[in-house]
C-alpha cells in the first residue's frame, strides 16, 4: 500500500477553491480534510501552491502507429505529464487510420507499455465502417470521430448520405471536425491564382474561413437534432459559431445533446501572431481574429464552450519552418504548455481558475462519461497536479519533450510552473522533472 499526503493544499474545484490536506492511498483519493496526519505517507508540502485535477485532454494526435517520425505515444505522453495532463484521448488519423476496434486495441497495447499518462482512443468514421462502429464497445472507446472537413489523413466524410447514416446509428458520442470543403477549395483556388507559391500565412484564416466553419458546424447540429445523436463539435474557432450552442448551455453537461470544445491555439493566439510564427501557427481550423479569441474565452466562462483541449498535432520542424504556404502541414504541438497558457489567460483575467478546472477536467469527464476522474473527490482516481503561480517557465528548445522539438510558445516566459504531476496516485513529475516511468491506465467510459 502506497500513501501520499498533500499538505496545505489550496485545491481548485470546478466551482470553488478550498484549503485542505489530501491523502492518497494507492491509486485513489482516500481523504480530504483539515490537518491530516499520516506517519507512513510520503508528504508533499503544497504551501503557496495550487492543487488541481490533472487535465484530461480529449483531443490529441500522437501519430502512432505510422508517423513515428513526427511523434509517438512515449514522447507525447511524457510532454503531457510534464504539462499537467494526466489523461488524453487520441485521434484516429494515424497510419493506418483507426477505423476498427481491433486497431483501437492495438493502440491501447502500445500505450499500456509506453504511456506515462492515462489513455483512450477514438474510433474514426469512414464511408465503409458503419457496422464496425455499431458493434464497438462504448465503454472502451473515447467516441466516434468524424472529419467533416479534410485535414491530416484520409478520413474525410462529407457526403450527407453517409453522415446521416452515421448520426442515426452511432452507439456513442460523435466528435466532429467541422469545416466545409467546397468553401475551402474555392478560397484556396482564388489565393493560388492571386499569389502562386507566395500565399502569406495570415491568409490561412481566409482560406479556411469563418464561413467554412459556420456552415459545417450548423450542418452537424442539424444532423444531431434530426437523428437524436449526441454531438461534441471540436475546436470552435469563430465568434459566429458560438450562437449555435447557446440554446444548450443551460443544461447540465451530462444532459446536453450538443456541446462544443475550444482548443489552445484559438484561445491563445490570433491573426496578429501569424507574422512572427508563420507556418508554426498553421492549424485546422485556422486561428482567426482577436475578437474571435476573446469571444471564445468569454464562452468558456459562460458555459457555452463545454471543454478545452489542445488539438496537439506535431509535425517535423523542417516541414513547419517551410516558406511555401501550401507545402507546410497544419498542426500545432501544445500539450506540454496548455495549462501554462490557460494560467496566463487567468492572470490576464480572461478566465478564472474555476473555468480552467471545469473545462479541462470536470466537464471532460462528465461529457464523455469517464469513470471516477476529473475531480478532487474522495474515492476518485488520484490524478492531481501541483502548480506554482509564482515560479516561471521559460520555453527553450531543451525543455520541449515532444518529439518534433518545436513549439509556438518557444521563447515565451510563462508566469507559472507545473511542479508535481500525480497519475493514479503515482508521483510521476517532481519539481518539473520526470521521476517515474510507471505507465498510466486505460480510461473507462461509464456508458
Amino acid at each position: 500500500m502506497s500513501k501520499l499526503l498533500l499538505k496545505n493544499a489550496t485545491a481548485v474545484l470546478c466551482d470553488s477553491i478550498i484549503r485542505k490536506d489530501i491523502l492518497i492511498v494507492d491509486d485513489k483519493i482516500e481523504k480530504i480534510d483539515s490537518d491530516i496526519s499520516q506517519a507512513d505517507a510520503k508528504v508533499i508540502d503544497c504551501k503557496e501552491q495550487l492543487v488541481m485535477p490533472g487535465l484530461i485532454d480529449a483531443h490529441v494526435h500522437f501519430r502512432e502507429p505510422g508517423m513515428e517520425q513526427k511523434a509517438c505515444i512515449a514522447t507525447e505522453s511524457k510532454a503531457a505529464v510534464l504539462g499537467g495532463v494526466t489523461s488524453y484521448m487520441e485521434m484516429p488519423n494515424t497510419n493506418p487510420a483507426t477505423t476498427s476496434y481491433e486497431q483501437v486495441l492495438n493502440k491501447k497495447a502500445i500505450a499500456a507499455k509506453n504511456s506515462l499518462a492515462n489513455y483512450a482512443f477514438y474510433l474514426g468514421a469512414s464511408t465503409d465502417n458503419l457496422e464496425e462502429i455499431k458493434k464497438a464497445p462504448i465503454h472502451d472507446i473515447a467516441g466516434v470521430k468524424v472529419y467533416m472537413g479534410s485535414t491530416t489523413g484520409n478520413l474525410l466524410l462529407d457526403d450527407e448520405h453517409h453522415l446521416v447514416q452515421l448520426f442515426k446509428n452511432s452507439p456513442t458520442i460523435i466528435a466532429t471536425h467541422c469545416e466545409d470543403n467546397t468553401i475551402i477549395r474555392h478560397n484556396e483556388k482564388k489565393y493560388l491564382q492571386d499569389y502562386g507559391d507566395n500565399i502569406p500565412f495570415v491568409a490561412h484564416m481566409a482560406i479556411r474561413s469563418r464561413a467554412a466553419c459556420y456552415k459545417s458546424t450548423k450542418l452537424a447540429i442539424e444532423l444531431a437534432l434530426h437523428t437524436g445523436a449526441k454531438l461534441h463539435v471540436m475546436h470552435i474557432s469563430t465568434k459566429d459559431e458560438l450562437a449555435l450552442f447557446k440554446p444548450y448551455a443551460t443544461n447540465t453537461i451530462k444532459d446536453r445533446q450538443i456541446s462544443a470544445e475550444a482548443c489552445i491555439p484559438h484561445l491563445y493566439f490570433s491573426d496578429s501572431n501569424y507574422d512572427k510564427l508563420q507556418g508554426f501557427l498553421k492549424c485546422n481550423p485556422a486561428v482567426k481574429r482577436e475578437y474571435d479569441r476573446l469571444a471564445l474565452c468569454k464562452a468558456v466562462n459562460l458555459g457555452i464552450i463545454t471543454t478545452i483541449a489542445t488539438d496537439h498535432a506535431p509535425h517535423e520542424k523542417a516541414l513547419k519552418q517551410g516558406t511555401i504556404y501550401s507545402k507546410v502541414p497544419s498542426g500545432i504541438p501544445s500539450v506540454q504548455f496548455s495549462l501554462l497558457a490557460l494560467l496566463e489567460l487567468f492572470k490576464r483575467r480572461e478566465l478564472t481558475l474555476e473555468d480552467v478546472v471545469r473545462s479541462t477536467s470536470f466537464n471532460v469527464a462528465q461529457r464523455f462519461n469517464i469513470k471516477d476522474r476529473g475531480q478532487i473527490k474522495e474515492g476518485f482516481k488520484a490524478d492531481l497536479i501541483v502548480v506554482s503561480l509564482t515560479d516561471k517557465t521559460f520555453v527553450s528548445p531543451n525543455i520541449i519533450a515532444s518529439k518534433c522539438g518545436h513549439s509556438p510558445f518557444e521563447g515565451q516566459c510563462f508566469n507559472s510552473k507545473v511542479v508535481h504531476t500525480i497519475v493514479n496516485g503515482k508521483h510521476i513529475v517532481d519539481d518539473g522533472k520526470i521521476i517515474s516511468n510507471e505507465c498510466g491506465e486505460a480510461l473507462y467510459f461509464d456508458r
